[in-house]
């Protein structure tokens, strides 16, 4: 299964969310944060490359200024449709277009703001794709790309290790470390852009429900084609394994390192 399959619909996408929305510690939401540290005019194109769900306009409905002309991609189409039907609610005139990050269709100097959340990482060709992200953004415009640190979730990696050594999870999960992270991104950026913030979203996850681990590992197969980080078949023992530990810690407190860079179009 490629990235292209693993996001054909909402479904395994949904299913890593939930980990997050249902145990985090930090009680102010990632979308609201990520929200927060955006910089825009009230008058502003602003372009989201990897909208997923539309979780993030989802949770700020509330946020959007009026002259924003929102156009919301996706190299699926299902993930679009999805999007669509979820922000159905929100008052806001979003545009939705399917596109491939390292073609964007639109000439030079289009957006003063482009979004990529938690996606550069399944780009093959980043510098592509960064450079085309450059073209269409005007001078003195911003790109906001989140993404996830070496260390993120590295309880869950000891767990699959003591379940089974040998688990294919951290080359299930695509090796996003060696991709995109918050430790190698700003370099990969520093190629295309001059300046550059890094923001961390400090946060941990308390969690009380084995299940919700279970149906995480369950999405994380076939992120990266081949790579299954819980065999179906070894659902029923990992979920047993996961109790047994639950009933004598608990509760499983996992790490995460999640946060976003700040490249600033200087031309």
């Amino acid at each position: 299964m490629s990235d292209a399959t693993q996001y054909a619909n909402t479904g395994k996408f949904n299913a890593r969310v939930e980990l997050h929305a249902r145990f985090s510690t930090n009680a102010y939401p990632w979308p609201r944060w990520v929200r927060d540290q955006i910089e825009a005019p009230e008058q502003a194109d602003v372009l989201e490359l990897g909208c997923g769900t539309g979780l993030l306009w989802l949770a700020n409905a509330d946020r959007i200024p009026a002259g924003w002309q929102v156009t919301l991609s996706d190299f699926s189409e299902g993930m679009l449709e999805g999007t669509k039907a979820a922000l159905a609610a929100v008052n806001h005139p979003f545009r939705y277009e399917q596109m491939d990050a390292s073609h964007i269709p639109y000439p030079d100097d289009s957006f003063d703001l482009i979004i990529a959340n938690h996606m550069l990482y399944h780009i093959e060709d980043r510098q592509q794709a960064l450079r085309e992200i450059a073209r269409v953004l005007r001078p003195g415009g911003i790109l906001c790309a989140s993404t996830i640190g070496n260390g993120n979730m590295r309880e869950v990696k000891s767990l699959m290790r003591d379940f089974r050594s040998g688990s294919n999870y951290e080359a299930a999960l695509g090796t996003v470390s060696e991709r995109f992270s918050l430790d190698n991104g700003a370099e990969q950026l520093g190629q295309v852009f001059k300046q550059i913030e890094t923001r961390l979203y400090a946060n941990t996850l308390h969690v009380t429900d084995p299940e919700a681990i279970v149906r995480y590992l369950l999405s994380v197969n076939g992120l990266i084609e081949g790579a299954v980080a819980l065999p179906p078949e070894l659902v029923e023992s990992f979920s047993a394994f996961l109790q047994s530990r639950l009933d004598d810690e608990g509760a499983f407190d996992i790490s995460t390192e999640s946060g976003l860079f700040i490249a600033r179009n200087n031309g």
